[in-house]
């Protein structure tokens, strides 16, 4: 990985500025944008799973781009329970795209960012895959994902108390395309657990990238 510095950048979505942070490579096989979790519950970019996501994909030789959601931190706006943040996850789609024409697409996020993210990801034809991590099935309807056609990753803890583990299956089951890791022992933050989250997430970039 000829990873260059962390830089901070800004998008502009619906809600005006939006901060973030990019990390460029050398010469990147595909590009990545990840989603934090819910704000009202402290979720910034900063989040350690977030973190580590991004350090995985980064690994796998994908640029990143994690960024705040509206009224997150610097970011303008303010929380719209997972509807105008869309515009957010589009915003950030739109500044990879232009940055890395031609390149593999993931995108993606951790809880509240997973259901924003692969719901506005779904709908478009120019992301090539998805990942949902720690994907809570007990507060959201996941049941879009059944039409979603595109390469799915889902990675959960046993003792997630966000997503009980049958329902994450359940809707997985559903889903032609999707892959499922589930992390025995691993809570909704996969404390103890981030080594085992970012190796999953690393060998399935490194997997979808050779094809």
């Amino acid at each position: 990985m000829n990873a260059k510095p962390l830089r901070h950048v800004d998008l502009y979505s619906s809600a005006g500025r939006l901060e973030a942070l990019y990390r460029e490579l050398q010469d990147p096989a595909g590009a990545a944008v990840i989603c934090h979790p819910h704000p009202l519950g402290g979720g910034t970019l900063h989040n350690k799973v977030v973190f580590r996501t991004a350090r995985a994909l980064e690994h796998a030789n994908v640029a990143t781009l994690r960024f705040n959601f509206r009224g997150t931190g610097a970011s303008g706006g303010k929380h719209d329970e997972g509807e105008g943040e869309l515009d957010d996850v589009n915003a950030a789609i739109d500044w990879m795209k232009r940055k890395h024409p031609g390149k593999k697409l993931f995108v993606g996020g951790f809880s509240f960012g997973a259901w924003v993210s692969t719901r506005a990801a779904c709908e478009r034809t120019d992301v090539d895959a998805v990942f949902l991590i720690g994907t809570p099935v007990n507060k959201y309807d996941f049941g879009y994902l059944r039409h979603c056609e595109k390469p799915m990753l889902l990675v959960h803890g046993t003792q997630d108390d966000h997503g009980d583990v049958n329902k994450l299956e359940k809707v997985a089951q559903a889903v032609r395309t999707a892959e499922t890791v589930i992390i025995t022992g691993a809570d909704h933050f996969f404390t103890k657990q981030l080594e085992g989250l970012e190796e999953t997430i690393r060998a399935w970039a490194e997997e979808l990238l050779k094809t």
